[in-house]
Parts: C-alpha cells; sequence; structure tokens
C-alpha cells in the first residue's frame, strides 16, 4: 500500500522521486495517469460505479461532466434525427453513436429494447441488464455480477484492497466512509429519519427509496407490461414473471427462484438460521421482510393507505386484500368446484371441506 492510503493507485515511482513525475497506474489494466484523480474516474470502469444521477430519469453516469450534459437533453428539442430509424437525439455525439449500430457490423439485435451488438457474446452479456442474471457469484460473499470483470475487480477487494476493517466483526471496506455506514450496524445507529411517519434509517439512500411510499414515486417501469417498481430490484424481478427465468438454484433441494433474495430466503428454511432481529425489542426473524413488518408494531407505523376509504395498514398484502372489500374481487377460486374467494385464507379453509 502506497503513502497515497489507498491500495488501487500505486506510485510507479520510488517515494523520494518529485510529485509532478508520478504516474498512477489501475491496479487491474495498469493503464497510466499523471494525476491520482484521473486514475479513480478511470477505475469506475472497472467498478461499474456511476455515483453522478440525472435528477429527471435517475441515470447513472461515471462523471459529473457526462451526467450535466446528458440533464441537458431533458430541456432541449430532439434537433438530430436518424435517416432510418424513428430515433432522435439533442445531441449530434448520441445521434453519430446510433448511426453505427446500423452498420451491418452489429447485427445482433435484443427483442426487448433494440439496442445492437456486434457479436451474440455482447448480446447475451446485455440481455442480463433486462433478466437481472448475476452468474458470477463471488466464493467470499456470495454477491452476484453480471460481468465477469466487475467480479473480479469485487474479489480483488476481499485481499488488499480493502485496509479498513471493522474491530467488532472483522469485516473490512475499501472506503473509511463504507466502514463508517457499517458500523452503525452494531451501534444502531440510524441518522436519516423520514419527516412524514419518523421511520428512520442507516442509508440515505434507503431513506429515499423508502419515501417513494409516501410520495406514490414508481420510476421503474417493466419493459413488458408497464408496471411500475419504486425499486429497479423489484421491476427485474417482476421481469422474470413474464420470461420465465429462474436463474437461481437451490443446491440442498434444487428449487429454482427469480431472485438471489428469494434464494437466500429459502435456503434459511433448511439452516432455521434468523439473521434480522428487531432493533427494539430483539426478537429475531428468518426473512427481512418479516422484521421490517414486525418493527411497524412499535413505531406504528402504517405506510399504506387505501385510496378509496383511507384506512391504513402496516403492509401492502393486507391493503391489498382490504381494497378488495371495494371492488369485490374475487382472485382465488378452487380447483375442485371453481367457487371463488377474495381471500387466500379463505379459499384455503374452504378447500379442507373438501378434504373431509
Amino acid at each position: 500500500r502506497t503513502k497515497l492510503g489507498t491500495p488501487l493507485i500505486k506510485a510507479i515511482v520510488e517515494e523520494n522521486t518529485p510529485f509532478q513525475f508520478r504516474t498512477f497506474a489501475c491496479s487491474v489494466c495498469h493503464k497510466k495517469f499523471n494525476q491520482k484523480a484521473n486514475l479513480l474516474v478511470h477505475f469506475r470502469v472497472h467498478t461499474g460505479e456511476r455515483p453522478f444521477k440525472c435528477t429527471i430519469c435517475h441515470k447513472g453516469f461515471s462523471t459529473k461532466q457526462n451526467m450535466l450534459k446528458h440533464l441537458a437533453t431533458h430541456f432541449e428539442e430532439p434537433n438530430y434525427h436518424c435517416s432510418m430509424c424513428p430515433f432522435s437525439t439533442a445531441l449530434k455525439h448520441n445521434l453519430d453513436k446510433h448511426i453505427q449500430t446500423h452498420s451491418k457490423k452489429y447485427t445482433f439485435v435484443c427483442e426487448i429494447c433494440y439496442k445492437r451488438y456486434q457479436s451474440n457474446r455482447d448480446l447475451e452479456v446485455h440481455h442480463r441488464s433486462h433478466s437481472g442474471e448475476r452468474p458470477f457469484v463471488c466464493s467470499v460473499c456470495h454477491k452476484g455480477f453480471s460481468h465477469k470483470g466487475n467480479f473480479k475487480v469485487h474479489f480483488m477487494s476481499h485481499n488488499e484492497m480493502h485496509p479498513y476493517q471493522c474491530n467488532i466483526c472483522k469485516k473490512s471496506f475499501n472506503h473509511k466512509g463504507n466502514l463508517k455506514v457499517h458500523f452503525r450496524i452494531h451501534t444502531g445507529e440510524r441518522p436519516f429519519q423520514c419527516p412524514v411517519c419518523g421511520k428512520r434509517f442507516v442509508r440515505k439512500d434507503n431513506l429515499k427509496v423508502h419515501m417513494r411510499i409516501h410520495s406514490g414515486e414508481r420510476p421503474f417501469p417493466c419493459t413488458i407490461c408497464n408496471k411500475t417498481f419504486s425499486k429497479r430490484g423489484n421491476m427485474r424481478k417482476h421481469e422474470r414473471i413474464h420470461t420465465k427465468e429462474r436463474p437461481y438454484k437451490c443446491h440442498i433441494c434444487n428449487k429454482t427462484f427469480y431472485s438471489s433474495s428469494n434464494l437466500s430466503a429459502h435456503k434459511r428454511t433448511h439452516t432455521k438460521e434468523k439473521p434480522f432481529s428487531c432493533y427494539q425489542c430483539g426478537v429475531k426473524f428468518s426473512q427481512k421482510g418479516d422484521v421490517v413488518k414486525h418493527e411497524r408494531i412499535h413505531t406504528k407505523e402504517r405506510p399504506y393507505v387505501c385510496d378509496v376509504c383511507n384506512k391504513a395498514f402496516y403492509s401492502s398484502s393486507n391493503l391489498s386484500a382490504h381494497k378488495r372489500t371495494h371492488t369485490k374481487e374475487k382472485p382465488f377460486s378452487c380447483n375442485h368446484c371453481g367457487k371463488k374467494f377474495a381471500q387466500n385464507s379463505h379459499l384455503k379453509a374452504h378447500f379442507l371441506k373438501h378434504l373431509q
């Protein structure tokens, strides 16, 4: 590790070399830079980090300059039009880049978003952005990645890349700020509070996502049926209902799942592990969603409100069940006699009568 304080950066000189003559090499691809800041920006190519978000469409960018260029397109007329397809853009650079996709080299087309690629391999990798597939799984922490390069960068972080270690659980981090956030798990500190319901969060971005419950914002639409979601991950899991894709498999019973989180939750039915505990009373749960709902008993939070009668509920499933008292919808039908019910529990009770 160099005196610069991070093992991602290597000073390719002796320590007594004048600073202005030092070069900094990327530890992944060995590309060299004369400034530390340029190397840090470059490293986002490997990590996939896009810290600069468009405030309108939430698209992420690796540099602030690119984000500002993109942001301007929301306020400009799309004056550049492709002569071969309906594509239009406010930036000539984007049109030039788009026109290249019409060349014979880009013959592999995504059937979902119509993006074009030079090889079938590139198209297969791109498909993971729709399916959410993450075939490269870290053997240390089990985090999944869609790109092999990002996986390799992450895997290195378990070795020399994480100089900041938690003195309680020994977990290591590559940035001091990440360690600070992690430490709140042990201290119970939740510095970010919702101004509407008072619920507190460890991270600011968790509060931002939570606020969508109150605002009703759902910025992530399904590309197939246009159903909208407050979280990108939920949208990707939903799209697998259409594609029937279940890429996550339990190695114990071979059951398959739409998402890695569902697989992890399922595995706990085998291990009986209960890793989620209520921060107020300490009672433990095997599922994260169960502890979230339980904590609302303490906070009195009822974030799900009926738009017909304004009655509030602890969970979205309870709200959905309640709404059927207004709509008279009966989506649960007995496959033995065809009788329909508004609640699944009523169907189960009814079905027992057929077994008697």
